[in-house]
């Protein structure tokens, strides 16, 4: 395993603050199922209109999710599933690894 550069620890500080906020973990839970409109979204994570969009936008400009429309209904998907392993990890959940990483 090669070594982090600065870069890198920055991105990874910028994501695990991202992944800090608990509605935005609902979001993320929200979307494993698939892509959700923002208004299931919304209904499903309990937040308001708002608070949906702020979070949309900063899951989208770290990359772990993205929008696309259909017509006027804009639906999220996951841009990163990986990211499901981490918080299986976070949870306590036995995580599957790659042969590579045996």
């Amino acid at each position: 395993m090669s070594r982090i550069n600065q870069r890198q620890m920055n991105r990874m500080a910028t994501l695990f603050s991202v992944l800090s906020d608990t509605a935005r973990l609902r979001i993320l839970n929200a979307l494993r199922a698939g892509p959700r409109s923002v208004g299931d979204i919304q209904r499903s994570c309990r937040l308001k209109q708002a608070n949906t969009s702020k979070h949309l936008r900063v899951l989208r400009e770290t990359g772990l999710v993205r929008p696309h429309r259909e017509g006027t209904t804009v639906h999220y998907s996951i841009s990163e599933p990986l990211i499901f392993g981490l918080c299986d990890l976070a949870c306590g959940k036995p995580v599957v690894r790659s042969p590579k990483q045996r």
